[in-house]
């Protein structure tokens, strides 16, 4: 039998998610020192904070990382290609591993696309009979 949350309930949970964010906060001044592994774990937490999906999570990390990674060559003077280039010179692997999520999060994008626009066309379909 599904549980109905009571207005009490929705309060406690409501408290339970600002104790997080509050939490959470508290941890950011610190984490310039924190390890890969504590940073990872306060990056997820974000994730639960900000309420993105599970299936979000992925497209929005891998993201961030091409982001991250091309950020200190794209300034004003420079373009996708000379970033790019700046990125390869300087760390070669990185480069690589940009080059292949970007690309994986670009098929990924469109077959949600497709499928988005596949479904509208099957609701036409249904609605015109």
């Amino acid at each position: 039998m599904a549980r109905v949350r009571t207005g009490q309930r929705m309060n406690e949970l409501n408290r339970t998610e600002q104790a997080r964010v509050n939490a959470l906060a508290r941890m950011l001044p610190s984490a310039a020192e924190a390890s890969p592994d504590q940073l990872s774990h306060l990056i997820c937490a974000l994730l639960d904070a900000a309420g993105i999906p599970k299936d979000r999570r992925l497209d929005v990390l891998g993201g961030a990382f091409v982001t991250e990674a091309f950020r200190p060559y794209w300034n004003e003077d420079a373009n996708a290609r000379r970033a790019h280039e700046g990125l390869r010179e300087y760390d070669p692997e990185i480069a690589e591993a940009v080059e292949t999520l970007a690309v994986a999060l670009l098929g990924r994008a469109e077959s949600r696309e497709l499928g988005r626009e596949a479904l509208s066309e099957v609701e036409r379909l249904i609605a015109n009979g």
